[in-house]
């Protein structure tokens, strides 16, 4: 049927705007509706904060007010008392309870105004009144001394003040005396700005130690004359109080807003006359109490005596002055959700509407073209029917017949009349199970393909493919048309032709055919791997000798296919071209077919693989030589690991014990001089023991920044005591600082290795190993260098006079596993590991030899700056890392090593509790969980490792931290100890430099954050 062509009618638009308008609606109520939410919230905020900062100011005022209101009874007492005593002061001060109800109250005092020729006199009565001490005041005297004409002395204050008992107010070096006449002829109460009271000058400064004093004069008379001149003449001195204002505030803020209100209070006056004027800050009790910027904010006046204290109350920045309205923000989403809802609902809707329509009017258009159409289609349908090289049956879905086209007619040797007769199950064999999958296929999908047996007019089956396809006739009834064709011969041919591909496909051997003029036309799947062709691509235009390398196809062409074409075959060895660029050995076969008249038809070959066959040996002595070399590094290491274990016990207690012994004794003792020789020596047997370790791999890798020149030392101090006396070994190392990121052990390994080469390369193991090491600049294009890139290198080179290498060797030394000594003398590992440190070290290697005239090897390192070098070890603790009295728990078997931890623990500052097993210190910490702050454990300990028990801690008193000590560190326990949280891993013989490091900084990481650090340790 043809297809119907789209409709040009555009779908409708109307309506098309109704879904953004209700989403727009929707928006602007939800809008609105946030907007009065959070200007509700506002008001409301705004006016709880004006709320709390009215109760504050009252409370405030208040206070103030209280310290006022002592100065009235003050004045009056003294007015009452000519001739008033230490006791009696006291005693009022004590009545009525100044210190207990007025917070932040400093002082209480009285002071005298004399003239200057009755100070000495008033000297004598003061030093003489023994009403509060049996021995007076015998050192009293006027501070500051001098002659004035005036003075006015405190006399008396409460609580006892050194610092103002006996201070002349009149001090002409302060500013006291205008405020203190001022009181005299106005009568009133007179405040100062913020000051240090006199106690207070010359200890630590604090703003917190801020303080105001309010005096009011006394006079003769107990009530206060009216007039200045009268108040002038009749004035006595002046009594006044002192309270610190941070206290004072303090006192004042109503509970619970502590955390929220921000103030700053300033006098006026002070700012006005240019003196300090911060009364008070919320900084000085919290320093993180900062103002916020976009909060509210108060500004209030407050009268205190004859001053005005200006007050500024804002929100702190980060404070929440309320629980967040959850419900708003809920309401505004739902609003904006329900928004888009109805929009898509509108829009779902509209769509749908204009969907219809636009199916009405295609439907009506493709009835009309299906209409014109159909005629046409019956006439092309007849003519391809009857003109079909195929058979093609007309049947309906019960198998009978309607049609049949000539061509299926020949095929089943019936008439069409016939066929209809006899109906499809009539052609078809009824034991071909076959027939019921098609049939099934046909009703599921309309349409099936697939093979079935067919009978012929004689009898006769016959295997036909047969396709089917479904579909209502012109009638509107069901009908199938049914193509078939004959396929019995091409199944026979591709069934023999699949048979003898699998047959070669199976084969491991390379078998392949070319036509007469050499042109491949068939590989098998073997051929095909080794020649890199997929088994789905088509053969490109090959010749014959393609397959092999130039050798063997000179072979074939001139020998093998001349022999093959002379007698029909050839057998002979040659080798196959691989598309990784090998040569496979192979016993190939040459077969030259020909026809009944002796025509060339093709060229057949198989070829089998022999490379198995040459390398079994080869492999077979590798495997030994592997094997035996395995077996003896693998004694090495483990005896290494445990000889290391317990010598860097031995080692760890005589370095610790030698440091506390040089530490207790003076630095002039006589005996230092041999104690420095006893450490130096066990530093010597330390390093000694990591070099065993590294060489025999049991330590893990650690490249740093750091000076080559020691480590080629200690590896040629080594070296020494296992070269003959027959090898004279020279070391040439160059006294610049030559700095190279590298790995300590492997650098030693690396020089272990070349000259242990070098030596068995001496003829008779005698002759001269030079050993050096400089600084040099490689220019590209250096021949010397071989491979190196340009730049600045550390050259360490390896030479011998020995028997030297020719050109096939030199291209060999650094494979695995090839070596030039006899069986049972060498691994062929030795040089092929030290390219692999080369390598991964960033360097190069160049070889420089010949046959008869020695051996030049150079290592070439990358300089680095020798500032990034490995640090030197301290030799005690850092004063900046000691201990506060932290307690450890220490858990190590060997008495000896745990006794000189313990000490160097201790003399660090901490508290430490010893165990002697792992088991112990689990006992240990699950009866006290809480009572200890770090876990220092060994590793090797019988009954629990040091790993198990940083486990059981785990469980038992989490966020413990835990440190492990060992005699060799592998990765292995590495890893593990980073998996179950341990802070650091150290090895016993640096426990003198390192432990109470690694103790401190993994107490100051737990009480940082609490949490135990990403990364692990290695110390």
């Amino acid at each position: 049927m043809p297809a119907v062509p789209a409709s040009d009618q555009p779908a409708p638009r109307s309506g098309r705007w109704l879904p953004l308008l209700v989403l727009l609606i929707g928006l602007a109520l939800t809008a609105a509706f946030a907007a009065w939410s959070w200007q509700r919230e506002r008001s409301e905020e705004l006016a709880r904060f004006d709320r709390r900062v009215d109760r504050f100011a009252q409370m405030l005022g208040s206070r103030v007010q209280s310290y006022i209101d002592t100065l009235p009874g003050l004045r009056v007492f003294d007015a009452s008392n000519a001739n008033l005593s230490d006791a009696a002061f006291s005693q009022y001060v004590e009545a009525i309870s100044l210190q207990r109800r007025f917070p932040g109250l400093a002082l209480t005092f009285v002071a005298e105004r004399l003239r200057g020729d009755e100070l000495a006199g008033f000297v004598r009565s003061v030093r003489e009144d023994r009403s509060r001490r049996a021995d007076g005041h015998p050192g009293f005297d006027v501070r500051p001394p001098g002659q004035r004409a005036q003075h006015m002395v405190i006399r008396h204050v409460q609580p006892a003040d050194d610092g103002a008992f006996g201070y002349d107010l009149y001090d002409p070096t302060q500013s006291y005396r205008a405020d203190v006449d001022a009181a005299l002829r106005d009568g009133g109460y007179v405040a100062t700005g913020p000051i240090l009271l006199a106690r207070d000058r010359f200890g630590p400064k604090s703003p917190e130690r801020t303080s105001v004093v309010i005096r009011a004069a006394t006079y003769r008379t107990v009530l206060v004359p009216d007039s200045a001149q009268e108040r002038e003449r009749l004035a006595e001195g002046v009594v006044g109080i002192a309270f610190r204002t941070a206290e004072l505030v303090r006192s004042a803020i109503p509970p619970g807003l502590e955390g929220y209100l921000h103030l700053h209070i300033d006098d006026q006056r002070a700012i006005v006359a240019g003196q300090p004027a911060e009364v008070f800050d919320s900084t000085w009790l919290d320093p993180q109490a900062r103002a916020s910027s976009a909060g509210p904010q108060r500004r209030l006046s407050l009268n205190v005596a004859d001053r005005q204290w200006e007050i500024v109350v804002s929100l702190r920045e980060g404070a929440v002055p309320h629980t967040p309205d959850a419900s708003n923000a809920m309401a505004l989403l739902l609003g904006v959700l329900l928004s888009a809802s109805l929009a898509a609902m509108t829009r779902t809707l509209v769509q749908a509407a204009a969907n219809e329509a636009r199916k009405v009017h295609e439907a009506t258009e493709q009835l009309q073209a299906e209409k014109r159409s159909v005629e046409q289609s019956e006439r092309r349908y007849r003519m391809l029917f009857e003109n079909s090289l195929d058979a093609v049956l007309r049947t309906r879905p019960d198998g009978s017949v309607l049609a049949a086209n000539p061509a299926a007619c020949a095929l089943f040797g019936h008439s069409e009349a016939e066929l209809m007769k006899l109906g499809r199950d009539g052609l078809i064999d009824p034991a071909d199970s076959r027939v019921a999958e098609l049939l099934d296929q046909r009703e599921r999908t309309g349409r099936a393909q697939g093979q079935v047996r067919m009978l012929r007019a004689d009898g006769r089956h016959f295997e036909a493919e047969v396709s089917a396809n479904a579909y209502v006739d012109v009638d509107g009834q069901s009908t199938n048309s049914l193509i078939v064709r004959d396929v019995t011969e091409r199944e026979r041919t591709a069934a023999r032709q699949a048979q003898l591909t699998a047959i070669l496909d199976a084969t491991p051997d390379f078998v392949g055919s070319a036509d007469p003029q050499g042109r491949l036309n068939f590989l098998n799947r073997a051929a095909r791997r080794m020649l890199g062709i997929a088994e789905t691509d088509a053969l490109p235009e090959l010749d014959f000798a393609y397959c092999h390398p130039a050798w063997a196809a000179q072979t074939i062409v001139d020998v093998g296919v001349p022999a093959a074409l002379r007698s029909g075959v050839w057998a002979g060895q040659t080798a196959i071209a691989c598309a990784d660029g090998r040569e496979l050995p192979v016993s190939q076969v040459i077969i030259c077919l020909r026809d009944a008249q002796g025509r060339i038809t093709s060229l057949a070959t198989v070829a089998r693989d022999l490379s198995d066959l040459h390398a079994a040996l080869a492999q077979q002595h590798a495997l030994e030589a592997r094997l035996l070399e395995a077996q003896k590094m693998e004694s090495i290491g483990t005896l290494a690991g445990g000889v290391a274990h317990d010598f860097n016990n031995v080692l760890a207690a005589i370095l610790g014990n030698l440091s506390i012994a040089r530490d207790d004794l003076g630095t002039a003792h006589p005996v230092q001089q041999h104690l420095a020789m006893v450490q130096q020596a066990a530093t010597r047997a330390r390093s000694l023991v990591q070099q065993i370790l590294a060489f025999s791999r049991r330590l893990p890798q650690e490249r740093m920044v750091q000076p080559l020149a020691p480590l080629v030392s200690e590896a040629l101090a080594l070296l020494r005591a296992t070269l003959p006396a027959s090898v004279q070994l020279e070391a040439h190392l160059s006294e610049q600082p030559l700095a190279a990121e590298v790995d300590a052990g492997q650098v030693q390994q690396v020089v272990l290795n070349l000259c242990n080469n070098a030596w068995q390369a001496l003829p008779g193991q005698i002759g001269r190993i030079g050993v050096h090491l400089d600084a040099v600049s490689i220019a590209a294009g250096d021949e010397a260098a071989g491979s190196t890139p340009p730049g600045r290198y550390a050259r360490l080179s390896v030479v011998d006079d020995g028997s030297g290498m020719d050109e096939a060797t030199r291209a060999r030394i650094f494979e695995p596993f090839f070596t030039t000594k006899p069986v049972g003398q060498g691994t062929g590992l030795g040089l092929a590991v030290v390219h692999g440190i080369v390598a991964a070290s960033g360097g190069s290697i160049a070889v420089h030899s010949r046959r008869g005239l020695g051996t030049r090897i150079d290592v070439h390192l990358p300089l680095r700056d020798s500032a990034g070098s490995a640090p030197v070890a301290a030799t005690g603790t850092d004063a900046a890392q000691r201990g506060r009295g932290e307690h450890v728990l220490l858990a190590d078997d060997d008495d000896v090593v745990g006794l000189t931890l313990q000490a160097l623990l201790e003399r660090a500052g901490y508290r430490v509790t010893r165990v002697d097993s792992g088991i112990a210190a689990i006992d240990t910490v699950s009866r006290a969980p809480r009572g200890h702050d770090l876990v220092v454990t060994d590793f090797n300990m019988p009954g629990l490792s040091g790993l198990s028990v940083a486990e059981q801690l785990a469980e038992i008193a989490p966020g413990l931290p835990v440190i492990i000590t060992s005699g060799y560190v592998t990765e292995e326990l590495l890893e593990r100890a980073r998996e179950l949280g341990v802070r650091a891993v150290l090895l016993k013989e640096h426990s003198l430099e390192r432990l109470t490091r690694a103790v401190h900084e993994s107490l100051a990481a737990t009480s940082a954050d609490g949490d135990p650090p990403a990364g692990i340790s290695r110390a």
